[in-house]
């Protein structure tokens, strides 16, 4: 895969997001992806099947925002060497618990093999985004987040 067909996968994941295409998305995904989200957010954990990681996207999304207004991210830069694109971008949406704004910046890694979406890594500020859509939800801790993997 070209860079540039890289960079071209992963606009087409973002404007699926913004969507809500979850089919779309499947149709991206390796059929091993894995998620990676950082230790510091209570949905924290590495979904590392294809099922854990298309519900991660569907029940986050439907739980966290308000649907109604859907996701708006907005790529700012996108870096695309060998298999890895990396993108930094700013999703706004409304916090589904109290219907206000939300605008956090993120930095996404995906890994492509065989022009699929094979990784993701997902990056943000982690602070703002358990204050903005976890806490007023309950949801403080791994226990409280219905779409985590099941831990052995």
């Amino acid at each position: 895969m070209t860079p540039e067909a890289g960079k071209l996968l992963v606009r087409g994941y973002f404007d699926c997001i913004a969507r809500a295409d979850y089919a779309a998305i499947d149709g991206l995904l390796s059929d091993s992806v894995r998620f990676w989200l950082p230790p510091s957010v209570p949905d924290a954990a590495e979904y590392a099947t294809r099922a854990d990681t298309l519900r991660l996207i569907r029940e986050s999304m439907e739980a966290l925002y308000d649907m109604t207004l859907g996701l708006s991210p907005e790529i700012r830069t996108l870096v695309a060497e060998g298999d890895r694109v990396a993108a930094e971008l700013v999703i706004r949406a409304r916090a589904k618990a109290t219907g206000e704004p939300y605008e956090n910046h993120y930095h996404f890694l995906f890994v492509l093999r065989e022009g699929r979406i094979a990784e993701i890594h997902e990056h943000l500020d982690t602070l703002y985004a358990y204050r903005k859509l976890f806490e007023p939800l309950g949801m403080t801790e791994g226990r409280d987040v219905g779409w985590r993997p099941d831990e052995d």
